[in-house]
């Protein structure tokens, strides 16, 4: 049972800060003490409509005058470096929004200075806490499909002009990436921890065929995962009326395919589509989830389910993505 009351600081004020402090308030084992950012006016602002006591531009005087003890980093993608590593230098635990980092070379050196510093850093990967994709990894790590031969995944999104129309959205300094690397992320991840790791990006291409920006908005790979699994993924945002989301699955027995909202179809000898407690997911449950688990890594000394380590697989496949695709134009 958790008796501590876990305090945080949230590192950004955008809107997936909102999001936690939603989550958060369903919670009894952790709360909101503090929230930094650039320009004091705004995050002044910010703490006044939440009712968060403290605010402010330095992390170490906010969290000093909170009492936090941990953080959340909820800056842009290319930021992230810098609260992970400025509030594992205070001695906080970090958890960081997805993805960990834009470079593989910065995100070894921030889980080796949370190691040093001997801090907890876990990372957003919220697909993790899935049910449905939980009991797909369990079923194949049963051997009910068999040997697993193909696992596809494929993200078709549309994203208005006026998404990429700020100073960061679909830039490589910052947001890394078009959709690889910032919506397909999280399925990303979530098809390579179902495969037990990547092995081998084998082609890649990338396309900007609708918006005016720097990075791709359109683009396809192939991949041999660890567990000799190929499969393609498909990302994109420009994709016109489009909200899709896929997980596909095939092994020598039988085959699986999922969605965000739940399993969609199941061909395996023997097995049935179960009855989940929770029919539907709701974003937010799974967010507790994350904090929650979190929470419980700093009370327990135990790592998170979605360590720094493990957080930087998807970032790494991503990056090996773009490496393909530039070699192959």
């Amino acid at each position: 049972m958790i008796t501590l009351k876990q305090r945080f600081v949230l590192v950004g004020h955008g809107a997936i800060a909102r999001t936690y402090l939603e989550a958060m308030g369903h919670l009894a084992s952790c709360r909101i003490v503090g929230v930094v950012g650039r320009h004091a006016v705004r995050v002044q602002k910010f703490a006044e409509k939440h009712g968060i006591p403290c605010s402010g531009t330095k992390l170490a005087e906010v969290a000093t005058a909170s009492g936090a003890n941990a953080v959340i980093v909820c800056t842009p993608n290319g930021i992230h470096e810098e609260g992970v590593m400025a509030a594992a230098d205070l001695g906080l635990h970090v958890l960081c929004e997805k993805p960990l980092h834009i470079d593989p070379v910065r995100q070894r050196a921030m889980v080796k200075r949370c190691e040093q510093r001997g801090v907890v850093l876990g990372v957003a990967y919220i697909r993790r806490f899935t049910p449905h994709l939980l009991w797909i990894k369990a079923l194949m790590e049963a051997g009910k499909l068999g040997r697993v031969t193909v696992a596809d995944i494929s993200l078709k999104h549309y994203r208005d002009p006026a998404y990429y129309e700020d100073d960061w959205h679909g830039t490589r300094a910052i947001d890394g990436g078009g959709p690889f690397m910032q919506q397909g992320i999280h399925l990303i991840d979530m098809v390579q921890w179902l495969c037990g790791g990547w092995d081998k990006v084998i082609s890649a291409a990338c396309f900007t065929l609708h918006h005016d920006i720097e990075v791709e908005d359109h683009g396809y790979a192939v991949v041999r995962y660890r567990n000799g699994a190929v499969g393609s993924i498909a990302a994109s945002t420009a994709c016109v009326g489009m909200s899709s989301e896929r997980l596909e699955i095939s092994g020598t027995f039988g085959s699986v395919s999922a969605d965000f909202g739940g399993l969609l179809e199941l061909d395996v000898p023997g097995v049935e589509i179960p009855e989940f407690r929770t029919p539907s997911i709701e974003y937010n449950i799974l967010f507790q989830q994350l904090l929650i688990d979190f929470n419980q890594a700093i009370e327990k000394g135990r790592a998170p389910v979605v360590t720094g380590a493990s957080g930087s697989r998807a970032t790494e496949l991503v990056h090996e993505i773009y490496r393909a695709a530039d070699r192959m134009k």
